[in-house]
C-alpha cells in the first residue's frame, strides 16, 4: 500500500510539471531561433550593439558607429528581421492604437496597438512599422510603450549626429 501511495503522488507530481515544462520549452525554442538570427546577421554586417533590449518575442539592437538598427520579432516560428541603414532614415515616431473600455463608473484606456514608424529620406521608400505591441498577439502588456519611448529618442539621437555630419561633409 506504502509503494501504491508513492506511486500515485508521484504520477500526480509529474502531470502537474510535465505541462509546465513543455510550455516553458516551446517559447524558448523561438527565442533561440531568433537569438541564431540576430547572431548572423551580427556577423555578417560585422555589428556589435551599443545597445540592446530583448522583451517577450521581440528583440532591438543599436549600433551607432555603423549607423544600424536590427529589430526582430517572432511569428509562430518565422523570424521576421528588419536590417535599417540609419544614415537614409528621415523621422521616426510613435503611432499608438488605443480604445477606451467603460465598465460601471469606470472608464479605461486599452492599448491595442504600438507602432515606431520610421520615416525615409527617399520618399519613395515605404515607412517601416516596427510593432512593439499587438493586443491580438501578447494579450499583456510590458511597459512597451515606455521601451517605444526610450528608443523613439536613441534612434532620434543616432538620426540627428548622422544628418549633422552629413550637412559638415
Amino acid at each position: 500500500m506504502n509503494v501504491s501511495m508513492l506511486l500515485v503522488s508521484a504520477l500526480l507530481v509529474l502531470c502537474t510539471i510535465i505541462p509546465f515544462v513543455i510550455l516553458n520549452k516551446s517559447g524558448k525554442g523561438d527565442l533561440k531561433l531568433m537569438s541564431k538570427e540576430i547572431k548572423n546577421i551580427m556577423v555578417q554586417s560585422k555589428l556589435k550593439f551599443d545597445l540592446k533590449e530583448s522583451w517577450g518575442n521581440s528583440f532591438i539592437g543599436l549600433d551607432s558607429n555603423n549607423k544600424k538598427l536590427i529589430f526582430s520579432k517572432v511569428f509562430d516560428g518565422v523570424v521576421a528581421l528588419e536590417n535599417i541603414d540609419l544614415n537614409e532614415v528621415s523621422n521616426i515616431k510613435i503611432v499608438k492604437k488605443t480604445y477606451e473600455l467603460r465598465s460601471k463608473n469606470k472608464k479605461e484606456t486599452v492599448l491595442e496597438k504600438l507602432d515606431l514608424e520610421i520615416g525615409f529620406l527617399d520618399h519613395d521608400k515605404p515607412i517601416k512599422a516596427l510593432n512593439f505591441y499587438d493586443i491580438n498577439s501578447i494579450y499583456m502588456e510590458d511597459y512597451e510603450l515606455v521601451r517605444a519611448e526610450k528608443w523613439s529618442a536613441t534612434i532620434n539621437g543616432a538620426v540627428a549626429t548622422s544628418l549633422k555630419s552629413a550637412k559638415v561633409a
